[in-house]
């Protein structure tokens, strides 16, 4: 497997969970596109902040995964794009038009690279220790 698939996953990996963050500033930020007479409570930062914590750990573990070079880290990073695209499924309605769209860019470019990855990266045989002889019955 060539090794700037790894990076460009780490790096994509790492825009996840940056567009998760940001997704966040965005919809609780006053200026988004509702305003602040939609959430006075706050309830919209409340309630997305468990989607983004999630997210985030999944995002930390597929970093991780990624950069001991184990396979599952793809699967892990689809998950967090997952993620990440819920939450926008979520705000979109908060969100600017220009960020839904930057979000939703590098969700398919991460996608696209996890798989990419999931098809090009060697599957490591599981090592098995020889079974005894059996006794004669």
């Amino acid at each position: 497997m060539k090794p700037w698939l790894w990076i460009a996953n780490v790096v994509a990996t790492i825009l996840v969970g940056a567009a998760a963050i940001l997704q966040l500033v965005d919809a609780s930020s006053p200026d988004s596109s509702c305003g602040p007479q939609c959430d006075p409570h706050g309830y919209i930062v409340i309630f997305t902040a468990i989607p983004v914590l999630v997210v985030l750990l999944v995002a930390l573990s597929a970093l991780g995964s990624l950069v001991m070079r184990h396979r599952a880290g793809f699967w892990l990073e689809l998950v967090a794009a997952a993620g990440c695209a819920f939450e926008l499924l979520l705000l979109r309605s908060l969100l600017t038009v220009v960020h839904a769209v930057s979000v939703g860019a590098v969700i398919a470019a991460t996608v696209v690279l996890a798989i990419v990855g999931l098809r090009k990266a060697p599957v490591r045989r599981q090592y098995r220790l020889p079974e005894p002889p059996y006794p004669a019955a």
